[in-house]
């Protein structure tokens, strides 16, 4: 086995969680609909909603940016009429939210502390915006310690595309074996990692707690505090 060298995290529900998730998407869509009713169209929250998680369920099949997805609300809500700073306005009300409530995980901090000072590689690779997780990873004082940070929608490709993965180990100049990634996720941070050769922790919570396992992970753990143990009596 090669000796470890990094680590990579999922972003939401494992370095971050929302303890008001369902508060957050709701000042989310009212922040929308505000714009759109600038803009002329009178929109129900629910709509907004739904509108949104489309895209949340195409992005499988092909990434799209913010801009493109928005445009596509306006054009479905038929408005024609819009400023570049409508665009950008209506994405960052969509985002802020999230962004400010976003919190770290308790020991989070901590533990990439302490992977730091003793000289791992440490990556991010989300399916998001980077313009909706890097301020709350700067807000929360987390982005110091990550040699990359990718993000889905910035780059065209997300988990569980072995693309994501291998652009991650390119920017760290690690193998699969030198590496591990920890997520919540079993499909799209555990399988996806996993076929790759990489080490898999799942972190039991988030939203994703009580899913079934896809692939077997290597270890699971219920806190950050189990992940430094795992690396001090298996890898160090």
């Amino acid at each position: 086995m090669s000796k470890l060298k990094g680590i990579l995290f999922d972003y939401g529900h494992t370095l971050v969680w929302f303890p008001r998730y369902k508060r957050a998407i709701q000042v989310s869509d009212k922040n929308v609909q505000k714009i759109l009713q600038n803009l002329g169209v009178t929109v129900e929250t629910q709509r907004v909603r739904e509108l949104i998680d489309s895209f949340a369920d195409r992005k499988e099949g092909g990434m799209i940016g913010m801009e493109e997805e928005f445009k596509e609300i306006f054009s479905i809500l038929k408005i024609k009429k819009y400023s570049q700073e409508d665009l950008q306005e209506i994405i960052r009300v969509h985002w802020e939210p999230f962004i400010q409530y976003a919190h770290a995980r308790r020991g989070v901090k901590e533990l990439l502390e302490y992977l730091k000072t003793h000289g791992y590689k440490l990556g991010v690779i989300a399916n998001i915006w980077s313009g909706g997780m890097n301020p709350a990873l700067e807000r929360l004082k987390l982005q110091q310690y990550f040699d990359t940070t990718i993000a889905s929608v910035d780059v065209g490709f997300q988990k569980p595309d072995h693309k994501i993965f291998h652009l991650a180990l390119e920017n760290l100049e690690l193998t699969p074996e030198q590496t591990i990634m920890v997520g919540d996720n079993p499909r799209t941070d555990i399988q996806g990692a996993h076929a790759l050769g990489i080490i898999t922790v799942r972190l039991l919570r988030g939203l994703h707690r009580n899913n079934p396992d896809v692939v077997k992970p290597d270890f699971k753990i219920r806190n950050f505090s189990s992940l430094k143990s795992i690396i001090n009596e298996h890898f160090a």
